[in-house]
């Protein structure tokens, strides 16, 4: 037995030494990643399954999260919090992002083992691990990110179980085939789409079996895949275990309809994600892969097509070459169909999805190693060398950006979108949705301020006290004890994300200190309402708004506020402002006279949304908006009230 795993680390040793290499980076740069906000949901799940399983809490029942099985989520939770006993919330985050990426890397080796049985060539099976891993966006999210990565690796996984159960094609094969498919369920609902791939290829060869003892080895095979994929499904999954039938069929109804409803930027338009443009998923894929891994994919495709139009002209048993068997064609169709069933089903049916295609990163796995064909084509033609210099260029150059835009590899753009002009990527595609790079904000405030406590108000998506103490969990506990969020007095920093939803750019009159850019895109800014810390220029453009907005009479008044229209700025003074009145719950609702002219998300309320940033000095407040290049026909100015409701309001209308 040992011998024979020898003998395996042997033949496997140019991968073994590749994923070694990777899980010595990534420990190395584990702890350069921020906490995303799904995080707090993720380490529920766990806690009310567990609850409902020993206690017979319902908790977990009452949350749409109830549909997302615990397969993963559950032993890490155990893992982290019981076996090892992390407390520290710096502790169990980190200890999280290292299981998570050892799990992506997990994957990667699975993408080597799928590539090395159809191409039977260990330089071509590396090359598409190398594919697999070095891809910026789900590299990044292989840290964070415990559900999407996780499933695009499950995914490989489920693959290599599907490709031993086709070369065996036996009961025992399919059984673990099953059991698989059913944890790849569990993950993510869009693991039917290998369920439903793998009994379609069953039955066809139920088709081509003739008759007989044929036909029912093929039901048998069917059948136990089947059963151990629904039987595993039901036991991982606790949800299903009051009602299995009534709640496994509601399974795909409510998870393809998605309950929360949000609002997607997307080549320069804000959509709502139910009613997403036909090519959304297509061309987010486009554009956010390497050019090397679309390159190869499409030719694989393409290598593909043409094996199957020559196995159809030949006949059934033939194939264009000799490492063209039957099994090794079947098993790319299956690949192929796994990628472009899930494209189609979107652009047809157009299912509530948000924040880029992160919930079609298993298309990464199957895209990946239908490139295996092609590098078996240009091994042939060329040979090793050749194909292994063209691919360490291509490759390197991706590793390369990777570590240039270290750690925001999530916003990764290829060639096919514009990164040169300045805000062009923010102002047309949805970026930071998780928030990331907001730590990196902590961090240059704790590297900027000597005072020992610093007040937080963030902006945009991040705006409740539990939400500032998620991004700064990751930070050591001395930096983390230095924040605080008291709503009664002035905050000393703003914090603002490149949120997806943001219609309209920051003004430029924001006090801000510090931008971080990834290809010249602002991607996250800290801003401050002290104008003593901000550039003098910054400081006489709001005196002369001042100036110019208290000149003539006010377009309203409300709460002890003016409200004045300035050209296409809209301004608010208070004289002699109090302590804590600087906040981001001042908003605007601009009524626009041609409802046309708004986003498709917007034409039922009627109305643009944003917020007001607020500044003192000489003991007034100055807040100040940038209006849209349109005719208005009516602007709606409030404060809310903590809780709900508005404080005051006031209405000027043209």
């Amino acid at each position: 037995m040992m011998n024979r795993i020898g003998e395996r680390a042997r033949f496997h040793s140019m991968a073994l030494i590749a994923c070694a290499l990777f899980v010595v980076a990534g420990l190395a740069i584990v702890d350069d990643y921020g906490v995303s906000l799904d995080v707090m949901y993720q380490r529920l799940l766990p806690i009310n399954t567990l609850n409902y399983i020993l206690h017979d809490d319902p908790t977990l029942l009452r949350t749409h999260d109830r549909f997302y099985g615990a397969a993963l989520e559950l032993p890490l939770f155990l893992l982290t919090e019981r076996v090892l006993g992390l407390e520290d919330p710096r502790h169990v985050h980190l200890a999280r992002h290292v299981l998570t990426h050892l799990f992506f890397l997990i994957g990667g080796f699975c993408c080597y083992l799928l590539a090395r049985r159809l191409s039977g060539d260990r330089l071509v099976a590396l090359l598409v691990m190398l594919l697999f891993l070095l891809s910026p966006r789900l590299y990044a999210h292989s840290f964070f990110n415990s559900k999407d990565a996780v499933f695009a690796s499950a995914f490989v996984m489920a693959l290599l179980f599907a490709s031993r159960a086709f070369d065996k094609d036996s009961l025992g094969a399919y059984r673990w085939c099953g059991m698989a498919t059913g944890l790849l369920v569990n993950l993510r609902i869009m693991g039917v789409v290998l369920f439903a791939v793998v009994l379609a290829f069953r039955l066809w060869a139920w088709f081509r079996a003739g008759g007989g003892a044929a036909r029912r080895r093929v039901e048998a095979t069917a059948g136990v895949f089947a059963l151990w994929g629904i039987v595993v499904l039901f036991i991982s999954l606790p949800y299903l275990w009051g009602d299995p039938i009534g709640r496994l069929a509601e399974m795909p109804a409510v998870l393809s309809d998605h309950p929360v409803v949000l609002y997607e930027l997307f080549r320069g338009k804000v959509s709502s994600s139910a009613a997403l443009p036909w090519d959304y998923m297509l061309r987010w894929f486009a554009i956010s892969q390497p050019p090397v891994t679309l390159l190869l994919g499409l030719l694989g495709l393409g290598t593909l097509g043409l094996a199957a139009r020559g196995v159809v002209k030949r006949g059934a048993g033939a194939g264009p070459g000799a490492a063209w068997g039957g099994a090794e064609l079947r098993f790319g169709i299956l690949l192929a169909t796994c990628f472009a069933l899930p494209m189609v089903v979107f652009a047809l049916l157009r299912p509530n999805a948000h924040d880029g295609w992160r919930y079609y990163y298993f298309l990464h796995g199957p895209f990946c190693l239908l490139a295996t064909f092609a590098l078996m084509g240009l091994r042939k033609k060329w040979g090793g060398g050749a194909v292994g210099a063209l691919m360490a260029a291509g490759l390197g150059v991706v590793a390369l950006e990777m570590a240039q835009i270290h750690p925001n590899q999530y916003f990764y753009f290829n060639f096919l979108a514009d990164r040169k002009t300045p805000e062009w990527l923010r102002s047309r595609y949805a970026t930071d949705y998780y928030a990331m790079a907001l730590r990196q904000g902590y961090e240059h405030i704790l590297r900027q301020t000597p005072a020992s406590i610093i007040n937080m108000k963030p902006q945009g998506r991040v705006s409740s006290p539990r939400q500032v103490n998620i991004h700064v969990q990751i930070l050591p506990a001395a930096s983390r004890s230095r924040f605080t969020h008291d709503p009664s007095r002035d905050p000393d920093f703003y914090l603002s994300g490149n949120s997806p939803r943001r219609s309209l750019p920051d003004d430029p009159f924001s006090p801000v200190l510090h931008r971080l850019k990834v290809y010249n895109n602002t991607v996250m800014t800290v801003s401050t309402p002290d104008l003593s810390r901000v550039d003098p220029a910054v400081v006489e453009a709001y005196r002369a708004l001042h100036r110019a907005a208290t000149a003539g009479t006010p377009a309203a008044r409300a709460g002890g506020f003016d409200v004045h229209l300035h050209g296409q700025r809209l301004a608010w003074v208070k004289e002699a402002c109090e302590q804590g009145e600087l906040m981001s719950s001042f908003r605007l609702a601009l009524y626009p006279a041609d409802a046309d002219r708004l986003p498709d998300h917007r034409r039922k309320q009627g109305y643009f949304e944003l917020g007001a940033l607020g500044v003192r000095f000489d003991g007034r407040c100055l807040g100040a908006a940038r209006l849209p290049d349109l005719a208005l026909a009516r602007i709606r100015l409030w404060q809310f009230v903590p809780g709900g409701g508005s404080l005051w309001e006031a209405n000027i209308r043209f």
